[in-house]
C-alpha cells in the first residue's frame, strides 16, 4: 500500500469542516479512488460508494432533484440503512453526474452523512455545472506521487527524510555514501515517475522496468482516449499538443512553439487546446514573467509559457529505451536538462506553487522563479550536466539591485555546496532535496490553516477585530 500524503488532508476535511463536502480533483490515475476508499473504511463505520461510470443503478441516482429523492434512492440501492452521523457517501466519477455536485450544498445541509465527491478531468467537466457550491464544498487536488512519497515506496523512514530536511536547511552537505545512493534513487524516479500504477508494478514485478514501460503505455493510452471522449471537435488538435510536449522539451529554448502544430498558427486558436490539458491535470504550463519582483502575478505573460506533463515517467516512456538507461547509469554527458525540468516542475506543482520562470532579450532565461513565504523572489535554475555553474541568466538577475533578489538556487546532481555571486549566495543543491525547497515557496492554492502552518504562525493570526467606530462623532 503506497503512503500518500493526500491522506493527511481527507483526515483534515473530516475534523475540520463537517459543514462541508469534499471535492477530490486530480489528474487521471494518480490515485484518488484507491486513497479515498481506503480513508472511508479506516476513518467511518459504513461507507457508500456510487461509481457514475460503472455501476448500472447509477443512473437512477444521478436523475435525483432534491435531497429527498436522492437518499430513498441511495439507500434502496446499498439495501441497507444509511446510518445518520457514521456514514461516507463516496461519489465516484461524477463528472459523469454533474447535477450531484450542484445538490452537494443540500446533501451537507440535510447532515445525515458525510460526502466525498472524486472524478476525471473535473477542471473540464465541471464548468458546465451550472450552480457551483461555493461555501459548501472544500476542494483538494491530488498529484503522482513526488519524489518524497516515492522514497516511502522504497522503504525510506521518517528519520532519513527529516535529516534531509535538516541538511537542507543548514545547506550542509550530504554524506558521499548517501548523496550516491539518493541520486540513484532519483534516477529510478525519473524513470518510474509518480503514478501509483507504475509505482506498483515496480514493486510487484521486482524492479522489472520493462514492465513499468508496459504500464506506462497503458495510461498514455488512456489519457488519449480521454482526449478523444471528452475534448469534442478540438480532440485532434487537443492530442496534437499532448504528443508534441516531449520534443519540445527536447530544445534548448523550451518555450512551446506554436509553428510545431501549423505553420501560422496563433496562440488565440490554440488557446482553450492548451487550457483543456492544463485543467484535465495531464499538463502543467509555466509561463513568463517579464519582472522578477514580488507579486509575480502582475506581469505574467499567459501566451509565452512551456509545457511540462503531469509526470515524469510517462514523459519517459514516450522517448526510446536508451534515454531511459543513460538516466538511470548517471550518464553526465547526456543532456537531461528537460527532463529535469520536468520533475522540478512537478515537484512544486504538487506543492502547490505557480508555475513561473523568466526569459529576458538581455539577461537570458531561468527556468523558475517563484516568492518565498517571507515575500522575497527566489529564482531557481536546473542543470543536468557537469558544468552546473554556469549560469549567466541567474547572475545576471543577481546583480541588478532593483529586483532585490537575494539568493538564488541551482538544482543538480552535484551535492550541496554555496558560492557568492555578484556578492550573494548562490546555493548549490541536489535535485533530491527540492521537494523541501518547494516548501520555501508561496503555494497559492492552499487553504488559511495550512499557510499559517507553513508560516509558523498560530491560526489566530487571522483574527484581526474591527475598528473601534464608537468613539467617533458626528
Amino acid at each position: 500500500m503506497l503512503k500518500r500524503r493526500a491522506y493527511e488532508k481527507l483526515l483534515s476535511w473530516k475534523a475540520e469542516a463537517p459543514e462541508k463536502a469534499l471535492l477530490v480533483d486530480g489528474a487521471r490515475q494518480v490515485g484518488k479512488t484507491f486513497l479515498i476508499e481506503q480513508f472511508a473504511r479506516q476513518e467511518f463505520a459504513d461507507y457508500v460508494k456510487v461509481d457514475f461510470l460503472r455501476d448500472a443503478q447509477a443512473g437512477s441516482i444521478s436523475g435525483a432533484q432534491d435531497v429527498r429523492s436522492l437518499v430513498e434512492r441511495l439507500s434502496l440501492m446499498v439495501g441497507h440503512e444509511i446510518v445518520s452521523g457514521k456514514t461516507l457517501v463516496f461519489f465516484d466519477e461524477v463528472q459523469e453526474a454533474q447535477n450531484l455536485v450542484t445538490l452537494s450544498k443540500y446533501l451537507v445541509q440535510d447532515g445525515r452523512f458525510r460526502l466525498v465527491m472524486s472524478g476525471s478531468l473535473l477542471g473540464v467537466e465541471l464548468r458546465r455545472v451550472r450552480s457551483f457550491p461555493v461555501g459548501s464544498l472544500r476542494i483538494e487536488t491530488m498529484y503522482p506521487l513526488d519524489f518524497e512519497e516515492f522514497l516511502w515506496s522504497q522503504g525510506a523512514t521518517d528519520s532519513l527524510i527529516t535529516r534531509l530536511e535538516r541538511h537542507f536547511t543548514s545547506l550542509s552537505p550530504v554524506e558521499e555514501s548517501l548523496h550516491d545512493q539518493l541520486l540513484q534513487l532519483f534516477h529510478l524516479y525519473v524513470v518510474v515517475g509518480g503514478m501509483p500504477a507504475s509505482v506498483q508494478r515496480y514493486i510487484d514485478s521486482r524492479n522489472d522496468l520493462g514492465a513499468v514501460r508496459d504500464t506506462q503505455r497503458d495510461l498514455i493510452e488512456l489519457y488519449r482516449a480521454d482526449i478523444s471522449r471528452y475534448a469534442g471537435e478540438r480532440a485532434l488538435q487537443v492530442t496534437s499538443i499532448y504528443d508534441d510536449i516531449p520534443s519540445q522539451l527536447d530544445k534548448e529554448n523550451k518555450r512551446f512553439k506554436l509553428r510545431s502544430l501549423r505553420k501560422k498558427a496563433t496562440y488565440e486558436r490554440y488557446a482553450n487546446d492548451f487550457q483543456w490539458l492544463v485543467s484535465a491535470r495531464a499538463a502543467l504550463k509555466t509561463v513568463n514573467v517579464t519582472e522578477p519582483r514580488s507579486m509575480l502575478r502582475r506581469t505574467e505573460e499567459p501566451n509565452r509559457f512551456k509545457l511540462y506533463l503531469s509526470d515524469t515517467g510517462m514523459l519517459m516512456r514516450r522517448y526510446p529505451v536508451p534515454v531511459s538507461l543513460a538516466v538511470i547509469a548517471g550518464e553526465r554527458d547526456v543532456n537531461c536538462g528537460g527532463i529535469y525540468e520536468n520533475v522540478v516542475a512537478q515537484e512544486l506543482a504538487s506543492a502547490g506553487v505557480a508555475l513561473r520562470y523568466h526569459r529576458h532579450s538581455g539577461r537570458g532565461e531561468v527556468d523558475f522563479i517563484g516568492e518565498t513565504l517571507q515575500g522575497k523572489v527566489l529564482p531557481i535554475e536546473v542543470k543536468s550536466g557537469k558544468t552546473y555553474k554556469r549560469h549567466v541568466a541567474l547572475n545576471n538577475l543577481l546583480s541588478v539591485e532593483e529586483f532585490g533578489i537575494e539568493k538564488a538556487f541551482v538544482v543538480s546532481e552535484a551535492n550541496v555546496s554555496t558560492e557568492l555571486r555578484a556578492g550573494k549566495p548562490m546555493h548549490y543543491i541536489p535535485l533530491y532535496l527540492v521537494p523541501f525547497l518547494a516548501r520555501m515557496l508561496v503555494a497559492e492554492d492552499i487553504g488559511a490553516r495550512e499557510e499559517l502552518g507553513r508560516l509558523g504562525l498560530s491560526e489566530r493570526s487571522l483574527v484581526i477585530p474591527p475598528p473601534d467606530l464608537s468613539r467617533l462623532s458626528g
